[in-house]
C-alpha cells in the first residue's frame, strides 16, 4: 500500500533545491523518494502487530513540503544562571529559543539549529546526518528525513566535560510534525542530555509526532541520554532513536513515557566498539485509553561489550503495551554480556500488555538472559502495608513509588522530580 500525495506536492519539494546545500537537498530527494516507494508496513511484521501504521499517517504533506528550513530563524541567547549548562526551548507557536553558557562555547561545544548547522562548511552534520536513521530505514523515517523543518545539532568535541546537563525541549505544532536531533560526543569527553517531549499543555486537536534522533558517542566517551515523551493526550507520537558507541565508551539511556494518544518508539544501540557499554531503562505509564508500543534493540558489533535493558510499564482503566526487545550478538563477537527484562504491571482488570523477548546470538561464549513478569499488584505486599495502617491510595502510591524509584533515581533531579510527578497525577486521576 502506497500513500496517495497531490501532483504539486512533488514541485513544491524541488524548489528547495535554491533553498539548502546540495548534500542536504540531495539526501532529502533520495528520502523524498524512498518515502513514496516504500510500503506502509505490513501488519504481519512482528514489530507492527500490535499498532496500527495509519495512525502515524502525514495528511498534510503539501504544506509540509511547501516550506524550507532557510526561514526559520532561531533566537540565540546567552545562559547565565541555570541549572543546565545549555538549553533549548521549542515553543508551541513554532519558535526556538538556543541558550548556551559562555563556558561551553569557549570550549567549542555547539548548540544550535540543525538547518543552521547544515549551512555551515565548518560543522560534521553532513557527515553524520542520516547514517544510522537513513531514508532505507523504514517509512516514517524516510518522511522524517525529507520534511524536517525544525531540528536541534549538538556537538561536543574530544576532551570535554559538560557538568551541567543540556536539555532539549520540545512543543509540537500542528502544521509541523517532524522533528529531528543530531548528538555527536568526541572522545573522552562526558555529558547529560535531556530530549525533553512535552507539549506543558493538553490538546483536543488531533495532531502528529515524527521525532528521530541520532546519537554517535566516539570511543571513551561518557554519555547519559534522558527522553521524556509527554504529548497531548490528542497526538499520535512516533519517535525513532539510533546511538553508536565507540571504544570502550558507556551510554545510559532513560526513556519516560507518559503522554500520547498512541505512540511508538524504535530504539536502540549500536555497541561498535569493544567493550562498549549500554544500559537501558525505561519508564511507561498509560491510562484511559491509551497505547504504547517500545521496540527496543542491543546491536553488539564488538567482543567484549555489555548491554542492560530494564523495561517498566505501568498499566491503568483500558490502556494497552506491547514491548519488544531484540539483543542482537553478531558472528565472532565473542565475550559479550547481555540482560533484559520487562516488568509489567497492570493496576485494575481493563488494561492489557504484550512482552516479546527476542535474541538472536550468532556466536559462542556469550552470556544472554532475558525475562518478563505481568501481574496486578501483590495482594500481600497491600495487605501488609494496610496492616501498618496505610489506606488503600496509600499503599498502592507506596508500591508504584518503589516501582519507579530505581530509574527516577538516575534522572537529574529535576526531571526526576517531573517524572514522578507525572506518574503520581495519572495514578490519583480518575478511572
Amino acid at each position: 500500500m502506497k500513500t496517495t500525495l497531490h501532483h504539486n506536492t512533488e514541485i513544491s519539494f524541488r524548489e528547495n533545491a535554491e533553498k539548502e546545500p546540495s548534500w542536504l537537498y540531495d539526501l532529502r530527494k533520495m528520502s523524498w523518494e524512498s518515502f513514496h516507494s516504500l510500503p506502509l508496513p505490513d501488519r504481519v511484521a512482528h514489530l507492527w502487530r500490535y499498532t496500527k501504521p495509519e495512525n502515524f499517517v502525514d495528511n498534510s504533506l503539501d504544506s509540509a513540503v511547501s516550506t524550507g528550513t532557510v526561514g526559520i530563524q532561531p533566537v540565540m541567547r546567552e545562559l547565565s544562571d541555570s541549572s543546565f549548562g545549555a538549553e533549548v526551548i521549542s515553543n508551541f507557536d513554532g519558535t526556538q529559543e538556543f541558550k548556551i553558557s559562555t563556558d561551553l562555547t569557549r570550549q567549542g561545544v555547539i548548540l544550535e539549529s540543525l538547518a543552521a548547522a547544515a549551512f555551515q562548511a565548518d560543522r560534521p552534520a553532513a557527515n553524520y546526518l542520516g547514517k544510522l536513521i537513513g531514508f532505507d530505514f523504514g517509512k516514517f523515517e524516510a518522511a522524517n528525513l525529507a520534511l524536517w523543518k525544525k531540528g536541534i545539532f549538538l556537538f561536543i568535541p574530544d576532551n570535554v566535560v559538560v557538568e551541567k546537563p543540556i536539555r532539549m525541549s520540545y512543543s509540537p505544532t500542528e502544521s509541523d510534525p517532524y522533528f529531528r536531533v543530531l548528538i555527536v560526543i568526541g572522545k573522552h569527553s562526558r555529558a547529560t542530555v535531556i530530549d525533553d517531549y512535552s507539549s506543558g499543555h493538553d490538546s483536543d486537536t488531533a495532531g502528529l509526532f515524527n521525532g528521530v534522533t541520532e546519537l554517535f558517542a566516539d570511543d571513551y566517551a561518557q554519555v547519559r541520554y534522558i527522553t521524556l515523551q509527554n504529548m497531548p493526550s490528542s497526538y499520535n507520537c512516533y519517535f525513532t532513536q539510533r546511538a553508536r558507541l565507540g571504544r570502550e565508551t558507556s551510554l545510559y539511556s532513560i526513556y519516560g513515557g507518559l503522554g500520547g494518544g498512541n505512540s511508538k518508539a524504535n530504539v536502540g544501540t549500536i555497541l561498535a566498539g569493544p567493550r562498549s557499554d549500554s544500559r537501558l531503562f525505561g519508564v511507561v505509564f498509560a491510562d484511559h485509553n491509551q497505547h504504547f508500543d517500545y521496540h527496543t534493540l542491543h546491536h553488539h558489533q564488538a567482543e567484549e561489550s555489555y548491554s542492560n535493558i530494564d523495561f517498566k510499564v505501568i498499566l491503568k482503566n483500558k490502556s494497552t503495551s506491547a514491548y519488544t526487545g531484540l539483543i542482537k550478538i553478531d558472528e565472532k563477537t565473542r565475550n559479550c554480556q547481555a540482560y533484559q527484562i520487562n516488568r509489567n504491571l497492570l493496576l485494575n482488570k481493563g488494561p492489557r500488555a504484550e512482552s516479546i523477548p527476542e535474541l538472536e546470538i550468532l556466536t559462542d561464549e556469550v552470556q544472554c538472559t532475558h525475562g518478563a513478569t505481568m501481574g496486578p499488584l501483590d495482594p500481600d505486599m497491600l495487605f501488609y502495608l494496610k496492616s501498618r495502617g496505610f489506606n488503600h491510595e496509600e499503599a498502592v502510591r507506596m508500591i508504584i513509588e518503589g516501582f519507579i524509584e530505581p530509574t527516577a533515581a538516575q534522572i537529574p533531579p529535576e526531571l526526576g522530580d517531573t517524572m514522578r510527578r507525572l506518574v503520581f497525577t495519572k495514578l490519583e486521576g480518575g478511572n
